[in-house]
């Protein structure tokens, strides 16, 4: 059963791992494909993909593993959202993730909505405050969203 992660963060934010070795992880561990997307905002975003896009070309050519290179638009203000996740795309960005709305963070209101309606987000990450109209949204302009149960990004 193929085994894909499109939200995964290395030391270049707030994960503990060299990209290369959360690449080799996943390889240990059977995933067909990974994306890194580190946490960025318009400070970063082009240094980050950089950095990340190599590891992902030596993971295929060694181990044919598909490794995407990405980024995660944390706390950016809405009105923002369509430009940054253009400049990602740009940068070499294959998956650009949002960080959604929760209960737990500031995150600033109307960044969901921003998110489902931009054509170059493929994510909008624990989305916990999401109406059904931006569901129905995300639905229609192709825009994942990752549902999770962890504490705080979720209403239960």
């Amino acid at each position: 059963m193929p085994l894909y992660d499109f939200h995964s963060h290395s030391f270049f934010s707030d994960g503990e791992l060299l990209p290369m070795e959360l690449i080799r992880r996943a390889v240990a561990k059977g995933y067909t494909a990974l994306a890194i997307t580190d946490h960025a905002s318009a400070s970063n975003i082009d240094e980050l993909v950089e950095k990340v896009t190599r590891d992902c070309e030596l993971a295929w050519t060694e181990w044919g593993m598909r490794v995407l290179p990405g980024v995660e638009l944390t706390h950016c203000p809405p009105r923002a959202i369509a430009r940054l996740a253009r400049q990602a795309k740009r940068a070499g960005a294959k998956v650009v993730v949002i960080h959604g709305e929760t209960l737990v963070e500031p995150v600033p209101p109307g960044t969901n909505r921003a998110s489902v309606e931009c054509p170059d987000v493929d994510v909008l990450g624990h989305p916990g405050l999401l109406t059904e109209e931006e569901a129905h949204l995300a639905r229609e302009n192709n825009v994942f969203l990752e549902i999770t149960s962890r504490r705080g990004h979720c209403l239960g």
